[in-house]
């Protein structure tokens, strides 16, 4: 009887730990000196994403400034980690050169409405009034 009780519980805590760390969210995340290009956004309200096939590049230059990329346009600003997973994103300054695809706008209004963050895999999730995904450079 023991003989089946261990093999029984080494498979429970087994499957008990892969559970625990698909679902853990890794909010521990350095950001300093990291890349991360945008992958997708979803607007406040809405329940798809909007997902891009352009290069948008979200750079954390140091420890309280970061800068990023449109189509045409570079943006930049500073953020601030608050606590463990809390951020708080400044308005963004940009370069006012014209036609920015709708894409790229809505990304530059969104990310100063961000205020939590958290890692998955190589990917950076960033939450607030909607959403931003963005994937390791």
């Amino acid at each position: 009887m023991k003989q089946i009780k261990l093999p029984f519980a080494f498979l429970i805590l087994l499957v008990g730990m892969v559970t625990l760390s698909c679902s853990k969210k890794d909010i521990y995340i350095h950001l300093t000196d990291t890349k991360w290009e945008v992958v997708k956004i979803k607007k406040d309200g809405e329940s798809a994403y909007t997902k891009t096939d352009e290069s948008y590049l979200l750079i954390f230059t140091n420890e309280n400034t970061f800068t990023i990329n449109l189509d045409v346009n570079n943006c930049f600003g500073s953020y601030e980690i608050i606590s463990s997973g809390d951020i708080e994103i400044s308005p963004l300054g940009c370069t006012e050169v014209c036609c920015d695809s709708e894409f790229a706008m809505e990304l530059a209004r969104l990310l100063p409405k961000m205020t939590s963050y958290y890692g998955q895999g190589d990917e950076l999730i960033l939450e607030g009034v909607g959403k931003i995904i963005l994937k390791e450079k």
